[in-house]
């Protein structure tokens, strides 16, 4: 059973990282483009479906600011496939 976390672990991680990276490169999230705030939120959000169940608290939270800032600015609610 363990093993089989060990990709979606591996993977959620890996978005935790990139999300630094992301306020390294383009300041925090309330200075981002929209475009690229949508870019960002779909892709935590395509992972957070993926990974139901296996969510860490890093990843909640980081999910979490990029909704609130999405529904502040009026940004669609659906995630593009």
């Amino acid at each position: 059973m363990a093993t089989t976390d060990i990709p979606e672990s591996k993977e959620l991680k890996k978005l935790i990282n990139s999300f630094q990276e992301y306020i390294e490169k383009k300041g925090p999230v309330k200075e981002w483009t929209d475009a690229y705030l949508l870019k960002v939120r779909d892709r935590y959000r395509k992972a957070a479906a993926k990974n139901r169940g296996k969510w860490c608290f890093e990843f909640y939270e980081c999910l979490q600011g990029l909704n609130k800032e999405s529904i502040k600015r009026g940004l669609p609610v659906e995630t593009d496939h």
